[in-house]
């Protein structure tokens, strides 16, 4: 049987005895006098902040300060004037158009029975009248000269277009009046601005100038 070498542990007798607190003594560890006692919160004037740091003040290590945070911008654009639209974008105003002028000649009698009732429209330009087909209105009457009248539309200054009558050396002349006075004499003419109703004597062909 082998012997135990293990060395009991010796246990610290206690004593009994009460002590009494007037005669504990408190023990400071390293230091040669008590500390001060601490200066109550209210006395010290309450909790004071740290001094507020100047964000572009140099770091004492040398370094650049950090540059201040920015919120990051909305999706949307910031109101205010808005940049011009482009082309596309734009709506093209309606300018106002003169009215146009339609003007015709409708004739009313003459030896060629059956051209009655048919109506001449003007050339926005000029328009011819004789005998022969080279004309824009061919009236078929032997007393009307080949080229025997021009009507030219005239546009003038801040007025309605006018249709002049030219007579262009007919033999037997232009006549143009109303209807009651159309073939006197007096109403030859070698220039006119027709008016609407106006009544014309070509050779023996009657016609009448209308517009709208």
């Amino acid at each position: 049987m082998s012997e135990d070498h293990t060395v009991p542990m010796q246990q610290q007798q206690w004593s009994r005895r009460e002590t009494d607190p007037d005669e504990q003594e408190t023990v400071y560890a390293d230091q040669e006098r008590p500390t001060p006692p601490t200066m109550p919160f209210k006395e010290q004037g309450g909790w004071q902040p740290p001094p507020a740091r100047d964000p572009m003040a140099t770091d004492p290590s040398g370094r650049a300060p950090a540059p201040p945070f920015t919120p990051p911008q909305p999706p949307f654009p910031p109101a205010g004037p808005q940049a011009p639209a482009g082309p596309e974008d734009q709506t093209m105003v309606i300018r106002e158009r003169p009215a146009p002028t339609f003007a015709w000649l409708v004739v009313v009698d003459g030896p060629d029975r059956n051209s009655i009732g048919v109506i001449h429209p003007l050339h926005s330009d000029t328009t011819t009248l004789g005998r022969v087909r080279a004309n824009q209105i061919v009236i078929r009457d032997e007393t009307v000269s080949a080229q025997h009248a021009r009507i030219r539309r005239e546009v003038k200054e801040d007025q309605e277009p006018v249709f002049a009558l030219f007579d262009l050396g007919s033999r037997n002349g232009i006549y143009v009046g109303d209807r009651e006075t159309y073939k006197n004499e007096e109403n030859q003419v070698y220039r006119h601005e027709l008016k609407d109703g106006d009544y014309l004597l070509l050779g023996e062909t009657t016609l009448v100038f209308k517009k709208v």
